[in-house]
C-alpha cells in the first residue's frame, strides 16, 4: 500500500520534475559565489588536475542551472511586461 502512495507522489511529467529540480537547485547569487570557489580551486595550483576536472564539471552544472533561472526570470518578466502593456490598452 506504501508504494502506491509512492508511486502517486512522483512527477509524472519531465516539466513538472524539472520545476523540483530547479527547486532543490542553489539560487542564481548562492550559484554565482559557488562558481567563484570553484575557480579558485581550479586556478590554485595545489589543486591536482583530476580533480580539476570534476570541478570544472561541476561549474558546468551550475552554470546550465544559472542559464535556466535567467530564462525563467525573463520569461516571467515578458509575461509581466505584456500584461502591463495590455492593460494600458484596455484603458484607452
Amino acid at each position: 500500500m506504501a508504494r502506491k502512495k509512492d508511486e502517486a507522489l512522483e512527477p509524472k511529467s519531465s516539466e513538472f520534475k524539472e520545476d523540483i529540480e530547479a527547486a532543490k537547485a542553489p539560487g542564481i547569487e548562492e550559484s554565482f559565489k559557488l562558481l567563484d570557489e570553484l575557480l579558485s580551486k581550479i586556478e590554485d595550483e595545489e589543486t591536482p588536475l583530476e580533480e580539476s576536472f570534476k570541478l570544472y564539471e561541476e561549474g558546468l552544472k551550475l552554470v546550465k542551472n544559472v542559464d535556466a533561472q535567467i530564462t525563467r526570470v525573463e520569461q516571467k518578466l515578458r509575461i509581466l511586461s505584456g500584461e502591463a502593456e495590455e492593460g494600458d490598452a484596455e484603458d484607452v
